[in-house]
């Protein structure tokens, strides 16, 4: 304790550890904060751009968002920086505008109310054909209401998914036109509304609802980018290598992963003696050329697989002389892959393989892989 005499002849006590517990409460609060990921904010501005309506008396009242969380999602900008996204002053007021401009409001329109459910832009990637390829969605789940004695009553849903691709280096493309896709989306929900809509009389508005609807998948399918290694051995041999996978879930039907490795391997003990060497290694490049996933449960999926092993051996005989066999084939395997953690974290697994080669060892050959690696 510290104490200090001032003119006056009062004195003034300073505690020294009341100095360092605000310290450590300063030093405290500085770490959570630094827990917390903050964004920033960006907007999307609808362009005021009608549509073709048709001959229809009715303009939107009020739109009523009702969606637990009113962003559009959190995406990185072209300047890499993760922003989250919110229409331009506000989801309601942004369509409300928006369908004015085709359905205004007019002497004897009849009003009706729009109540979001879900509103939001997505990304992801996907393979396609010539490579993979960025998808870009916006999403819509809206409820139509009218009001009847005083009370709003629903009388016609519908989600809807406006789907893009893009080259896996346009991110600049794809980021600046969210909004084309959502009045993309909205102008779809409303020409379907308005094509459930039908006229009785001069008061009177009827709507029907579709007697089927559709399923619509509420989320792109989230893309997984693995490095694994694996440690083989076989019959013939044993190694290890190294692949990348790549692929977007997909929680119903194949899933069509990319993927390549390379391998070092050598012969097991004794076998490369049978054959007439002191020693066998081999490098192999092996590209899928049949590979497919199965989403067996959330983070477990089978795989099956058919490649082409590509590479060479070194042959060394017992006179210590080098040579040098090319290698070909044709590959296949069965396994397992468990992905716990969807955004980032480990990934293993098993596989068993089974392969023809022109291997101056064998000419068949079946084994097991024990893969370890990161999803990111």
């Amino acid at each position: 304790m510290i104490q200090m005499n001032t003119g006056s002849g009062k004195s003034i006590t300073y505690q020294a550890n009341d100095h360092l517990r605000m310290k450590s409460l300063f030093l405290f609060i500085a770490f959570l904060l630094t827990q917390v990921k903050v964004y920033a904010q960006e907007t999307v501005a609808l362009r005021a751009v009608g549509f073709d309506a048709g001959v229809h008396r009715i303009h939107v009242a009020d739109v009523l968002d009702d969606r637990d969380e009113q962003y559009l999602g959190t995406h990185k900008n072209p300047n890499g920086n993760e922003v989250k996204l919110y229409l331009d002053k506000g989801a309601a007021s942004s369509i409300k505008q928006f369908y004015a401009i085709s359905l205004p409001h007019q002497e004897h329109s009849k009003p009706i109310y729009i109540k979001i459910l879900a509103l939001n832009v997505q990304e992801s990637k996907r393979r396609m054909n010539d490579g993979i390829a960025r998808i870009a969605r916006a999403h819509i789940d809206v409820v139509f209401l009218e009001k009847n004695g005083g009370k709003l009553h629903e009388v016609f849903s519908i989600k809807h998914n406006e789907d893009q691709v893009f080259g896996l280096e346009d991110k600049q493309g794809l980021y600046v036109t969210h909004e084309k896709r959502i009045r993309a989306a909205l102008e779809y929900c409303m020409l379907a509304f308005l094509n459930n809509y039908q006229v009785s009389d001069q008061t009177t508005n009827h709507f029907t609802k579709p007697e089927e609807g559709y399923v619509v998948d509420t989320k792109l399918g989230q893309w997984f980018n693995l490095v694994t290694i694996k440690g083989m051995r076989s019959s013939y041999f044993e190694g290890y290598g190294i692949s990348y996978t790549g692929f977007v879930d997909n929680k119903k039907g194949l899933i069509k992963p990319y993927e390549a490795s390379f391998e070092v391997t050598w012969a097991r003990p004794g076998i490369a003696a049978e054959n007439g060497f002191k020693d066998v290694n081999s490098f192999v490049f092996r590209p899928e050329l049949y590979f497919i996933y199965k989403r067996l449960a959330r983070g477990i999926y089978g795989s099956l697989s058919a490649n082409i092993p590509i590479g060479y051996e070194i042959l060394e005989d017992f006179e210590q002389n080098n040579s040098f066999n090319f290698v070909i084939g044709l590959g296949a395997s069965q396994g397992i892959r468990c992905i716990p953690w969807e955004k980032q974290g480990i990934v293993f697994g098993v596989d068993f393989f089974q392969q023809f080669e022109t291997s101056k060892v064998y000419s068949t050959d079946f084994g097991v892989e024990l893969v370890l690696g990161i999803n990111f």
